[in-house]
């Protein structure tokens, strides 16, 4: 098996087979789940053994804005703008509709 370490001594990444550019060959024991388990920086490579990091924190992933874009609300004024003018232009032709029939009585 080959390791590959940090700077500060985590384990980033592994392979079972083969070989990795800057990989360390490791041959001894590893712990309970290692693979099963396995994260970047969850375990760590001290005095030539695999142990767990016990300053491990998970990543948070960042989660992306709920809110509109820019775009989105520029959009959305100009579909209500046209919404009105639709409106008035519907009123304006009933209007014209029963000036033509006569009138409103």
């Amino acid at each position: 098996m080959q390791l590959l370490i940090n700077d500060k001594q985590a384990i980033t990444g592994y392979v079972t087979t083969g070989s990795v550019e800057q990989g360390i060959e490791y041959t001894g024991t590893l712990p309970d789940g290692f693979e099963e388990n396995f994260k970047p920086s969850f375990y760590l490579f001290q005095n030539d053994t695999v142990v767990a990091n016990p300053n491990y924190v998970t990543p948070v992933e960042p989660t992306p804005d709920s809110g509109p874009t820019p775009e989105q609300e520029s959009l959305t004024a100009m579909a209500q703008q046209m919404a009105v003018q639709q409106q008035h232009i519907a009123s304006l032709e009933q209007a014209l509709t029963a000036l033509t029939k006569g009138g409103t009585k």
